[in-house]
């Protein structure tokens, strides 16, 4: 029998844990047939996170099934389960907190503007996180039917890219490829006829519902409206061999999107055929929505990069490198053309490439940086030169490489998206920025920076350290950015695509680069107590006088902050970043016993 032991990447949380980090359930953002579901604050990140309360304590098993299946699912596309709690009187899920709502809130509740690309890619990401749990079986002996799929389960993001959520009513296929159940439940207008009539399950149960939820998504009206039924009318035209253009929602009905809306239609309706062995399988469906979004973008003329023949010589040892090095991606010439081109006002310090905000086939949002033909070719070394640290370095304070494109004589580089910016800019702005958030961003970039200083990087000093190039994500979970300058101590037998080895350094060059990282990082310290303070050479300096949040609890760890970062800054200390890190680890750990109680117990 499956239990929590089972699964060491599940946390088990008690019935205090969840009712401290909910502030006893106080922000419910939404309901579903087990359970309410509140807003969340966890651990020492400060993580927002979504808790889903059982609300009757005896469907135990129920409970148990759908923490067993979600446990086993791990995509981009799936939201993320981080654990649960098995109380005496509660029964509680806690996965990652998705901020844009639902498909069915934003289609029929809200007002905004969904251009076709983008309900292109909302229907990829839940087409592929389908795909993946139907093709499980390929790894294991068993795969994973959703069984519940329709708008209210498919949860967005900021930028619009889904994650499939709710796996209460998920079956596990053992062997084979169906199951059978005289207990049939999930939501009628969206269930499979089959499985309604018969009872059994199979993942092209899942196909039906999915072509449901596209049909929604191009005619933006619900499958069932009294008792008009979109689904029928839709099935009915086509099988006439009428187009029924008028279905199409007439927001994104123009010349160039009816061939593609027309096209959809058509996938939907055989996901809606009644004979079963008919419908497509899940990957087939996602295959053809790719190929959808890429023809819709080619005759929109949305490429981002001029296309070129074959790869540039100078790219070559680069690309070689990278390759044995890491596992990111390698991206085509046309796959760069696919992407969305945004401009994004961010400028690394010392190489100053083009940055973009890219948007890939599924929604996902990159951050992507390349050199231009006229930039010098010392530009181009120091992005390929943070290329190639960056493929090495797995940590979740660096911003993350996510591939890269070498066709052509200007390299391409993409990383995950900073979605609140540089904490320049936090800070630049007149906006609540609370003490917890601040100590959480100082102790995680010290881990990071400790990180880089250990033999495990094979010793990185960045040399920029500076608000400017850390980046927050939408927990303000911070990154290092801007690597373009750094080198490493210990040296590698690979050179970069540029003939010299400048990912590696002389002993007296990566040194003082270290010791300049704790220097900068003391400022960067300082600016967080106090905004944008920078000492004098003055003796006895008053912190107190400059710390920007003055609540009577808070002054001791700012003081003690504040001499923290006057020692990373003075000029023959030989302070080091992992004992900068413990030092921050031991501060906030004496400040949250300190604050139990008040509003800083969710840090």
């Amino acid at each position: 029998m499956w239990t929590l032991d089972n699964n060491h990447s599940i946390k088990s949380f008690t019935e205090d844990d969840i009712d401290r980090f909910t502030s006893g359930c106080s922000i419910p953002i939404g309901k579903g047939g087990f359970g309410e579901v509140y807003k969340g604050i966890l651990g020492d990140d400060c993580d927002l996170v979504a808790v889903k309360r059982y609300i009757r304590g005896d469907l135990r098993e129920e409970f148990m099934e759908e923490v067993r299946i979600h446990s086993k699912i791990k995509h981009k596309n799936v939201v993320k389960l981080i654990g649960c709690c098995i109380g005496e009187n509660t029964l509680t899920i806690v996965t990652e907190y998705v901020s844009g709502g639902n498909l069915d809130d934003a289609l029929h509740k809200r007002k905004t503007s969904i251009p076709l690309d983008i309900r292109l890619g909302i229907a990829i990401g839940c087409a592929e996180a389908l795909s993946y749990m139907h093709s499980m079986h390929l790894s294991s002996d068993s795969l994973v039917c959703h069984g519940d799929v329709k708008p209210a389960n498919i949860l967005l993001d900021d930028n619009l890219m889904a994650k499939v959520s709710d796996f209460g009513l998920s079956r596990i296929l053992w062997g084979g490829i169906s199951r059978y159940t005289s207990n049939v439940k999930g939501s009628i207008d969206y269930m499979d006829p089959i499985y309604l009539r018969e009872g059994r399950l199979t993942p092209r149960s899942d196909v039906y519902s999915f072509g449901a939820v596209l049909l929604e998504l191009i005619a933006r009206r619900r499958v069932k409206q009294g008792n008009v039924s979109l689904i029928g009318t839709m099935c009915s035209a086509y099988a006439k061999g009428n187009r029924s253009r008028e279905l199409f929602d007439a927001e994104i009905t123009n010349s160039i999107n009816v061939r593609i809306l027309e096209e959809l239609a058509s996938l939907a309706t055989e996901c809606l055929n009644l004979d079963i062995d008919k419908r497509p399988l899940m990957n087939d469906v996602a295959y053809r929505l790719r190929m959808l979004r890429k023809t819709l973008l080619g005759w929109q003329g949305v490429g981002l990069w001029e296309k070129s023949v074959g790869v540039s010589k100078r790219n070559c040892g680069i690309s070689e490198t990278l390759a044995k090095l890491s596992s990111v991606r390698i991206f085509t010439k046309d796959e760069m053309n696919q992407m969305t081109k945004i401009t994004y006002p961010y400028k690394d310090g010392v190489s100053s490439p083009e940055v973009y905000k890219g948007i890939l086939d599924d929604n996902t949002v990159v951050l992507v940086k390349r050199t231009s033909r006229a930039e010098r070719a010392c530009t181009r070394k120091y992005l390929m030169n943070e290329g190639m640290i960056l493929s090495q370095i797995a940590h979740k304070n660096v911003m993350k490489l996510l591939g890269y494109c070498l066709e052509g004589d200007t390299p391409i580089f993409i990383y995950e998206y900073p979605t609140k910016g540089s904490l320049s800019d936090i800070l630049d702005r007149q906006e609540d920025f609370p003490l917890y958030l601040r100590v959480k961003i100082a102790v995680k970039i010290a881990e990071a920076l400790e990180y880089l200083h250990s033999s495990t990087t094979g010793i990185i000093g960045l040399g920029n350290v500076a608000p400017s190039n850390i980046l927050l994500d939408d927990n303000f979970m911070p990154k290092l950015s801007d690597f373009s300058g750094a080198c490493k101590l210990i040296k590698e037998s690979e050179t970069n695509a540029c003939g010299s080895v400048l990912s590696s350094c002389s002993l007296f060059v990566g040194f003082n680069k270290i010791r300049n990282d704790v220097y900068r990082f003391g400022v960067v310290l300082l600016a967080l107590i106090n905004k944008w303070y920078f000492p004098s050479e003055k003796d006895g300096i008053d912190l107190k006088a400059f710390f920007h949040i003055r609540a009577t609890e808070d002054i001791t760890v700012l003081e003690e902050i504040g001499r923290l970062a006057l020692k990373c800054m003075e000029e023959n200390d030989e302070t080091t970043m992992s004992e900068v890190a413990e030092r921050l680890r031991m501060l906030r750990k004496s400040w949250k016993n300190i604050a139990k109680g008040t509003s800083y117990t969710a840090i």
